[in-house]
C-alpha cells in the first residue's frame, strides 16, 4: 500500500452517492472533508493478505512468453517509513498497545515482512474507526496468513465488546498446496459493529439432513415439527388448567390453546398419555441464519459470466450477503481497497451509496466501466471519479506524468485484461498493452470468446508502430486489434492500418482500428462484436444480446 503524490479536490457526500478515489485509501481515509467522522454505515475492507505473492491479471496467448499485467505487488518489507509509522502508533495510551502486537511479529527476519504489513495496516484501520458511524459495521476479509494478528489490531482499534463474528468462506472445494498439510480452502471475514439490520434478507435454506430429522412428521397441510408447550422449569410458571387430560402447567392461557387448536396447530400423540404439543410448519419457516461457516457462496470461476480477469475478485453473492445484512438502502458503503469493484457494484444493486477507493489507476477504470455498464440509468456524470482522467486535460497530463499508469487507465477504462508493466521492472511487453475479449454471434454456435491486442500511445504515433499492430494481432493468433491514441494521432492510424475485416451475423469489423482518448472518455463504444462482458447495451451490441437471451 504505497503512497502516491497528487492533488485531490475533497468531495463533500452531500456532493455524490456514488464516488471513485484513485489514491492510496490512506489519503482519503484521513481527509475529514472527504470523509467526515461517523458518516459510513459499512466498510468491507478486502486489502492484500500479506501472501508474499505479486499478482497478475490472467492471460495467456499462443506466445506462451506473453507477461501479464501485474494488479498489485503483495510483499512487503521494513523501510524507515514503516519505523516512522511504528513511532507514530506508539503515541497516547491506545495506540502504545498497537505497537505491543507489531513488535510480537518482528522476532525474525522474515517476519519484519509481517510487521511492516501490519503497520500499514493499523495506520488505515485507525482512520477506517474514525469515519464509521457508532452503530455502522466493519467486515475485514483476510486469510491465515495474518489474520490471528489482525483481530488483535482490530480488537484495540475497534474495540474488544464490537467484535461479533469471525465467518470463514469456503472459497475452494479442495485445493493442493505443497506447502501445506491440509488445503487451504477459506478465507477469514471479521466482523466488528453492530448487529444485523436484516437477518430476513440473508436467511438460506434450512440443511437438509436437519430438516429430514425435525420435521419427520405430516398432514394434509405438509411437514412439521413439534415443540413443547409446557411451562415446567420455566422462569415464572405457568398456566394450570386441564387440557386433554393433562393439568399443565402450559405456556399459554386456555383461551389461547383452544384458539391454537381450532386453527390445526395442536399436535395430538395416539398414544393414550401423549402431552399434546405445538406444530411447526416447514412452510413456514423462513430459513436459518447462515452459520460462520459459509459454504454456499462459490469462488467467481473461469467461467462464471461475472468474471473480469482480476485474480482477487470475490463473487457477487458474498457481498450481497454482507451488504444486505448490515446496512440499509440509502446507507453509506465504503470499500477502502476495493479492487475490480464488486461491493460498490452490489452496493448500486441494493440501493445504497457508495465509496470505492484503490490505488490503481486500472482498477479504479475498471470500476467506473462496470458500473456505467450494469447500469443503464447512470451517466459519466452520476459516478464521480477522483484521481483518473476525467477529460482531455486530465489525459494529457497523466500520459506526460507516467507513461505505465496512462495505459493501465486506458485498459481499465474500456474494460480490457492489461498486459502492461512497469519497463523499469521487467523486460519488454511484445507490442501488447491489453487485451480485449468480445463475442462473435454466429448463428447455431455458442457464443465463444475471441481477443484483440490493445496497444495504447499517449504520445507520437508512427506509421511504423500502426503496421507493427498488425505484425503482433498475427503473432499472438488475435482476431484484431485497436491502437488507442489521442484524436490528433487518428489521421495516421486510418493511413496505415490493414483494411482486412472480420465478420459475425451482426456485421463487419476492422481488424485494426483506431480509438481515440477522447472516444474513451464520452464512452463511444468499440467497433467489435459484444466485448467486455455479455451485458453491454447500445447500437448491434443490443441487438447480439437479445439473440442471446432467446438462447437461439
Amino acid at each position: 500500500m504505497p503512497g502516491r503524490s497528487g492533488n485531490r479536490q475533497a468531495v463533500l457526500l452531500t456532493d455524490a452517492n456514488r464516488i471513485l478515489y484513485n489514491y492510496d485509501c490512506l489519503e482519503v481515509l484521513n481527509d475529514e472533508v472527504a470523509l467526515p467522522s461517523n458518516s459510513v454505515d459499512l466498510i468491507y475492507a478486502d486489502p492484500p493478505f500479506n501472501s508474499e505473492s505479486r499478482y497478475n491479471l490472467p492471460f495467456t496467448g499462443k506466445d506462451k512468453d506473453t507477461r501479464p499485467v501485474e494488479a498489485f505487488n503483495d510483499t512487503w518489507s521494513w523501510s524507515d517509513r514503516e519505523e516512522e509509522a511504528l513511532r507514530d502508533l506508539s503515541r497516547g495510551p491506545q495506540t502504545s498497545r498497537l505497537t505491543d502486537v507489531i513488535k510480537l511479529a518482528q522476532t525474525t527476519d522474515r517476519s519484519r515482512a509481517l510487521a511492516a504489513y501490519l503497520v500499514n495496516m493499523a495506520t488505515r484501520l485507525i482512520p477506517m474507526r474514525r469515519v464509521l458511524s457508532p452503530k455502522g459495521s466493519i467486515y475485514l476479509h483476510c486469510d491465515d496468513t495474518a489474520s490471528h494478528y489482525l483481530k488483535l489490531l482490530m480488537d484495540v482499534i475497534f474495540g474488544r465488546e464490537r467484535f461479533r463474528n469471525e465467518i470463514l468462506w469456503k472459497r475452494n472445494s479442495s485445493h493442493n498446496d505443497g506447502k501445506w498439510i491440509w488445503g487451504r480452502v477459506t478465507d477469514t471475514v471479521l466482523f466488528y459493529g453492530g448487529n444485523p439490520l436484516n437477518k430476513d434478507d440473508v436467511r438460506v435454506p434450512l440443511d437438509k439432513d436437519y430438516v429430514e430429522r425435525t420435521y419427520r412428521y405430516k398432514d394434509e397441510r405438509g411437514a412439521f415439527s413439534v415443540d413443547n408447550l409446557s411451562a415446567k422449569g420455566l422462569t415464572g410458571g405457568g398456566y394450570f388448567y386441564d387440557f386433554h387430560g393433562h393439568p399443565g402447567p402450559w405456556r399459554y392461557p386456555e383461551k389461547r390453546m383452544m384458539n391454537l387448536e381450532e386453527i390445526g396447530l395442536i399436535y395430538l400423540p395416539d398414544k393414550p398419555r401423549g402431552v399434546p404439543r405445538f406444530k411447526r410448519y416447514l412452510d413456514t419457516n423462513k430459513g436459518q441464519m447462515p452459520p460462520n461457516l459459509w459454504t454456499d457462496i462459490p469462488k467467481v470461476e473461469s467461467v462464471s459470466r461475472e468474471r473480469l480477469g482480476y485474480p482477487t475478485q470475490k463473487p457477487m453473492k458474498l457481498l450481497e450477503r454482507i451488504v444486505k445484512a448490515s446496512s440499509k438502502p440509502g446507507d453509506l458503503v465504503l470499500d477502502p481497497f476495493c479492487g475490480c469493484g464488486t461491493a460498490v457494484h452490489v452496493s448500486e444493486k441494493l440501493g445504497r451509496r457508495w465509496i470505492g477507493i484503490d490505488i490503481s489507476a486500472f482498477a479504479v477504470g475498471l470500476m467506473r466501466e462496470r458500473i456505467l455498464r450494469n447500469f443503464e440509468h447512470l451517466t459519466t456524470d452520476d459516478v464521480l471519479v477522483k484521481g483518473v482522467p476525467v477529460n482531455i486535460n486530465d489525459a494529457e497530463a497523466l500520459a506526460q506524468r507516467d507513461k505505465f499508469e496512462f495505459e493501465k487507465w486506458v485498459c481499465g477504462a474500456i474494460g480490457a485484461e492489461g498486459m502492461f508493466h512497469d519497463p523499469g521492472e521487467r523486460g519488454p511487453d511484445g507490442g501488447v498493452d491489453g487485451v480485449l475479449r468480445f463475442y462473435p454471434f454466429r448463428m447455431g454456435e455458442k457464443p465463444k470468446a475471441e481477443f484483440a491486442i490493445v496497444q495504447v500511445k499517449g504520445g507520437n504515433v508512427t506509421a511504423d508502430s500502426v503496421r507493427a499492430l498488425k505484425s503482433t494481432v498475427d503473432k499472438f493468433d488475435a482476431t484484431a486489434g485497436v491502437m488507442v491514441c489521442f484524436a490528433r494521432q487518428m489521421q495516421t492510424v486510418e493511413n496505415q492500418r490493414s483494411r482486412a475485416m472480420f465478420s459475425d451475423d451482426a456485421g463487419n469489423y476492422p481488424v485494426i482500428q483506431g480509438y481515440s482518448i477522447e472516444d474513451l472518455l464520452v464512452r463511444k463504444p468499440l467497433d467489435l462484436p459484444l466485448y467486455g462482458r455479455r451485458e453491454r447495451r447500445g447500437g448491434r451490441i443490443s441487438i447480439q444480446e437479445e439473440l442471446l437471451a432467446a438462447d437461439v
